[in-house]
């Protein structure tokens, strides 16, 4: 078999087999530069922090705010919760919220205080419909840690909003917006399971793939536009 006729069969297989997934790319790349990553990260309904300035000390020391965690923190933060200054302790891959000002320990955050951190955090249109500690991991917040507080809200973009129990932090933001973004960016990645491998084995076999789809296209093209027989030259002269 000639070369050209082995490359002309190779090509045209090897352009069913991948084409796909090439359209899967080619769709994937104008989502993700078509939507507003603002929009897509939900920072267009994120509320602006209330500026925590400490007026005068705390009444709570980190030494006394120590006695109130259950191991042995690495780190003991002075921050803003609510307006209010708290006590954060990590360390051993855990946290703790500690208040500053009467020393009562606020996590894991119960149901009153996630929902107020979930209002506060929101400044879109709706209302926090509902709030819900999940104990099980779901797609949207992959490795993220559990348990974990999810405030749904009633907006037109269906905003969730999670919340760690153990440091009162918002943690991920999602919308429709992102659900559409990711559901492409799964595609475009190939990594049908976590959606977080950008070098994930098939999608590193699929560009090796279309690599040589290529190249074998532009041996096609070279052999025969640039390559023509001197026979088929003088025919059509």
């Amino acid at each position: 078999m000639k070369p050209v006729v082995f490359f002309r069969k190779f090509h045209k297989w090897l352009g069913l087999i991948i084409g796909i997934q090439v359209l899967f790319w080619a769709a994937g790349g104008f989502v993700m530069t078509f939507f507003d990553i603002e929009k897509v990260r939900g920072e267009h309904t994120t509320a602006q922090p209330a500026a925590f300035t400490l007026n005068g000390d705390v009444a709570i020391t980190a030494n006394q705010a120590l006695q109130q965690i259950d191991f042995e923190p690495e780190s003991m933060t002075l921050k803003g919760l609510l307006g209010k200054p708290v006590w954060i302790a990590q360390g051993q891959g855990k946290q703790a919220v500690v208040d500053a000002m009467t020393g009562a320990k606020l996590s894991p955050l119960d149901e009153t205080l996630a929902r107020q951190v979930a209002v506060a955090d929101f400044s879109g249109e709706g209302e926090l419909a509902e709030i819900t500690l999940l104990s099980e991991e779901v797609g949207e917040v992959r490795g993220r840690g559990l348990p974990i507080w999810q405030a749904q809200f009633n907006d037109s973009d269906n905003t969730r909003v999670y919340i760690s129990p153990d440091s009162g932090e918002v943690v991920a933001r999602r919308n429709d917006t992102w659900r559409v973004f990711d559901f492409f960016w799964m595609l475009h990645i190939m990594d049908y399971k976590n959606r977080t491998d950008f070098n994930h084995p098939l999608v590193v076999f699929a560009a090796f793939l279309a690599l040589f789809m290529s190249l074998s296209g532009l041996y096609l093209v070279i052999k025969m536009v640039f390559l023509k027989p001197k026979r088929s030259r003088a025919v059509k002269a």
